[in-house]
């Protein structure tokens, strides 16, 4: 009698609720394993991003390790070359924005002081109204928060000694992995495609060399768009006698890699700039230049530079973008839109290359055939690779 009642009750339950539950339950154990893998990441996230730092600058290098190929050695000669003009570059920019910041440091600290000045003139001269007492007050407030928590003070320096200490293990790691990226990158991605089944070897082939495709193109792409953001702002603050100007466009270049939104935030402050030195016309000018390229890049660069298999939707790029900041701060917004473009590439790539049959056991199995027209199973470990 129970086994009939339970066999009606199965009856019962409609075929979509079926449905529901089972996708219900794959995907609760999908999300245990990202929560997992998550944790695991966080453990070792130095070493995780600076691996994937790495990719991203292989992606960007590896044209120039192939032209360096021409120069007569191993591969290990024009991976070399490569990352050496890499560095040099990296370095040139870091040198020449310090020097411009030393070189006006005196100047930007003065229009600071008359910024300071003219904010404590407003707030009691201003709509506000506020009497020099609460002004001094409110000084005087932040003078001692500031002593009251020197002990936090020095720690946070501490804290930022160890900092300085990782990022330079940090900067040595993505180095030696981007030298052995370029040099050995064909036989890492080898060695990774056969860590899965043999069967799936062909479709995580054709659907990584994709994805590594597009990595490369939004890369390259990107510095592309960069370049074009930070000159054309470099033009705009020169022709205003702005300080900073070359600083300002190398702050420009580098927040371009962040879309959409590290060209506003940068752009925010060349305004502020701008608004220190000139007054509200300047900024109102530096603000529409910035507003003119952040539609230039929506409208034309992306589309123009980009090809259509990097092309991600404006939203997907604000939500990734926030998603990484809030995940991983700088570095993951700077990665997120990267490694969309890289997902969103491998999964088209998967879903139109022809699945193959699947076996008795449920996984998917590839077969050839014998000279006497027999099928072998390819899955079978005693069998050749192919």
């Amino acid at each position: 009698m129970s086994k009939n009642s339970d066999e009606n009750a199965m009856d019962e339950v409609t075929w979509g609720v079926r449905v529901a539950a089972a996708w219900t339950w794959r995907l609760l154990v999908i999300g245990l394993g990202i929560y997992i893998l998550g944790r695991a990441f966080l453990k070792i996230e130095l070493v995780a991003f600076s691996f994937v730092l790495a990719l991203f600058f292989t992606a960007v290098l590896h044209p120039l390790e192939v032209f360096f190929r021409r120069v007569p050695g191993s591969r290990s000669v024009s991976s070399l070359l490569a990352l050496l003009v890499g560095i040099a570059a990296f370095a040139a920019i870091a040198s020449f924005v310090t020097w411009q910041i030393s070189a006006h440091s005196s100047e930007l600290a003065d229009q600071l002081s008359n910024f300071v000045a003219k904010t404590r003139d407003w707030l009691h001269k201003g709509p506000l109204h506020l009497k020099s007492s609460d002004v001094d007050k409110m000084a005087e407030k932040l003078t001692k928060t500031i002593k009251d928590h020197q002990g936090q003070l020095i720690s946070g320096a501490l804290q930022t000694a160890r900092t300085i200490l990782e990022a330079l293990g940090a900067i040595l790691l993505i180095l030696l992995s981007t030298f052995f990226l370029l040099r050995d990158g064909d036989q890492i991605w080898e060695w990774t495609v056969r860590l899965f089944p043999r069967a799936a070897h062909k479709r995580l082939d054709l659907a990584g060399r994709a994805g590594w495709g597009t990595l490369g193109g939004y890369m390259r792409g990107q510095v592309l768009i960069a370049v074009f953001h930070g000159i054309s702002v470099m033009i705009v603050l020169f022709v205003l006698r702005i300080p900073l100007a070359a600083a300002l466009g190398v702050l420009i270049f580098l927040g371009s890699f962040v879309p959409l939104v590290g060209l506003t935030v940068t752009g925010t402050l060349c305004v502020a700039v701008a608004l220190l030195e000139h007054g509200v016309t300047a900024a109102i000018v530096v603000a529409i230049a910035i507003i003119v390229l952040v539609q230039l890049e929506a409208h034309l660069l992306q589309p123009l530079i980009m090809s259509r298999s990097v092309e991600v939707h404006p939203l997907a790029i604000a939500l990734s973008v926030l998603t990484g900041t809030l995940l991983a701060g700088i570095v993951g917004a700077l990665l997120a839109v990267p490694f969309v473009a890289f997902l969103n590439s491998t999964i088209n790539a998967l879903r139109n290359s022809p699945a193959l049959p699947v076996g008795d056991s449920g996984f998917p199995v590839e077969h050839t055939t014998e000279p006497g027209g027999k099928p072998v199973d390819a899955a079978d470990p005693d069998d050749p690779e192919p």
